[in-house]
């Protein structure tokens, strides 16, 4: 089946259940060159003309040479170091298992307060996205937000893929580039897609002592759902039981390589059909 047809497939579904293996392997193969080749449009159209890989890999770096001019063009002269501080150090703060962002790994005297105008000149000119942390998933969740404990995700994934300098060998690896840096590749992309789907606030939830944490929280139609993101093939999540165990929420959302289909109050969304989940949920389609 073309791209146009599975497109049209997807958004024809109607219930929760498998899709054929044929289609859910062609996608994930699809959902594969978009990692790499990300969303900005110059890249895209780089892709569809030329099937270049490594020229679609060149627009990403003009791209974020034409983002770090801007710094010295529209920031004030005082945070264009701190923009570029930030800027460089995303994508290796996001390998880090906890994904936080810290300030201190900038510079080791570096403080938020300090850098708190740099981020947000930056959240503004749609740079980067941030997803605040909340200990107690109440709505509305903007008003739960630790206000400085935040993760910052790239605006693209492709745009992601360029700082942290993968080349296009990687698409050949399996699942390794839906694995890279320590599974952040796949929770940018959820990112980007939340948003595009949710709006622009991003939430994750973590308990107090900071040993479970669940990948984003978002609301739909005045309820809250969590949303568990796996790189991987191993479905399990200690975070989503703890969470499960203390708020017993109806229903659990996870997103990952595995195929769509629902175990009890547990709803599988396919990476690649996870900007359908208001859909799935305002439509009812869960049992």
């Amino acid at each position: 089946m073309g791209e146009s047809g599975l497109r049209e497939y997807l958004e024809d579904l109607d219930q929760i259940e498998p899709l054929p293996e044929a289609f859910h392997q062609q996608l994930i193969d699809l959902l594969r060159r978009y990692y790499f080749c990300g969303g900005m449009p110059e890249a895209v159209r780089c892709l569809a003309e030329d099937n270049s890989l490594e020229d679609v890999r060149q627009v990403h770096r003009e791209i974020i040479t034409s983002y770090t001019l801007d710094f010295a063009k529209h920031a004030n002269p005082a945070d264009i170091p701190k923009l570029s501080h930030i800027w460089d150090s995303i994508a290796y703060q996001l390998a880090w298992e906890n994904k936080k962002f810290m300030f201190s790994a900038i510079r080791k005297s570096a403080r938020a307060r300090n850098y708190e105008n740099a981020v947000i000149w930056l959240e503004d000119a749609g740079l980067i996205l941030r997803a605040f942390c909340v200990n107690t998933p109440k709505r509305p969740l903007q008003t739960s937000r630790i206000k400085n404990i935040f993760k910052i995700y790239a605006l693209d994934v492709g745009i992601l893929g360029a700082m942290a300098n993968l080349n296009a060998e990687i698409l050949v690896s399996g699942e390794q580039l839906f694995n890279e840096l320590a599974g952040a590749f796949t929770e940018n992309y959820a990112a980007q897609q939340l948003r595009a789907v949710s709006g622009p606030n991003l939430q994750y939830w973590k308990n107090k002592n900071g040993k479970a944490e669940v990948d984003f929280l978002f609301e739909e139609k005045g309820k809250i759902y969590p949303l568990e993101v796996k790189a991987g093939v191993n479905l399990k999540s200690k975070s989503l039981h703890f969470f499960d165990k203390k708020y017993n929420f109806p229903l659990l959302f996870r997103t990952s390589l595995h195929n769509l289909r629902q175990d009890g109050k547990l709803c599988n969304i396919p990476l690649y059909y996870l900007d359908s989940l208001p859909h799935i949920v305002n439509q009812s389609l869960l049992g």
